[in-house]
């Protein structure tokens, strides 16, 4: 939400085709924030949770979100915490230089940075999907000195529709499973997953802080775009500068 006399920070973000949480969940975020406006481009997931994501798969969703002149730009999916942090390094640098932003993003990079600023070196991991993806997290995370102590995941792989149709008491037992001894903050791996809601409620019941990939986005973009401004309900990490 803007005034007739402010100029907002333009924020991007391309979502999977199949992803029905991201843009709420960010709308809700931002609703108060008034330095802000965010658009968003489509593209379609390919098959494979393991495929790396390129500008052949993304399109035309860059070209025409870049129309809009973003300010930062965010790429809203998760692989790169299992297939390669740096490859999402590169990405994001890739995707700022192609649409003219000054900064790039994406939600894997959110949650590294959202772990920095909250100084958590050791993570329980959530995913909706198989210990064999977390296995491939704990990796990536554990290259840059942060210990896995923990996971709760699910049987099996999700697509992303599923994982949008679980209920709020599949997600919550999914939040609080797995061992926290150890853990410094619970990290919440998916922007799919309506887990954002939940953030406040559960930092409190938990007594740790809880990284939602879909809100570590909404951050991560707030403070690229030069906005520090503490934005209450959406857990710990919202409040910090």
């Amino acid at each position: 939400m803007t005034s007739s006399t402010s100029v907002p920070r333009r924020i991007a973000m391309l979502v999977p085709a199949s992803n029905t949480n991201a843009e709420p969940l960010t709308a809700a975020v931002l609703r108060d924030v008034p330095e802000v406006e965010v658009f968003a481009s489509r593209f379609r997931l390919p098959a494979s949770l393991d495929a790396r994501i390129d500008g052949a798969v993304l399109g035309e969703a860059v070209p025409l979100v870049a129309e809009v002149a973003p300010d930062v730009i965010a790429f809203h999916g998760t692989a790169g915490s299992w297939t390669g942090v740096d490859a999402d390094a590169t990405l994001a640098t890739e995707l700022a230089a192609a649409t003219g932003a000054a900064a790039g993003t994406t939600a894997t990079q959110a949650m590294y940075a959202a772990l920095a600023a909250l100084g958590a070196r050791s993570v329980t991991v959530v995913f909706p999907g198989s210990d064999e993806i977390v296995s491939g997290i704990a990796g990536e995370l554990g290259g840059r000195g942060i210990d896995v102590v923990g996971r709760s995941t699910l049987p099996t792989d999700l697509t992303n529709p599923q994982i949008a149709a679980l209920e709020r008491d599949s997600i919550e037992s999914l939040l609080v499973g797995g061992s926290r001894e150890g853990a410094d903050a619970v990290l919440c791996v998916g922007t799919n997953l309506r887990a954002g809601y939940l953030v406040d409620e559960l930092e409190q019941r938990l007594g740790l802080p809880v990284v939602d990939s879909a809100v570590a986005v909404a951050w991560h973009v707030l403070r690229l775009a030069g906005v520090t401004a503490p934005v209450a309900g959406w857990g710990s990490l919202l409040l910090r500068h």
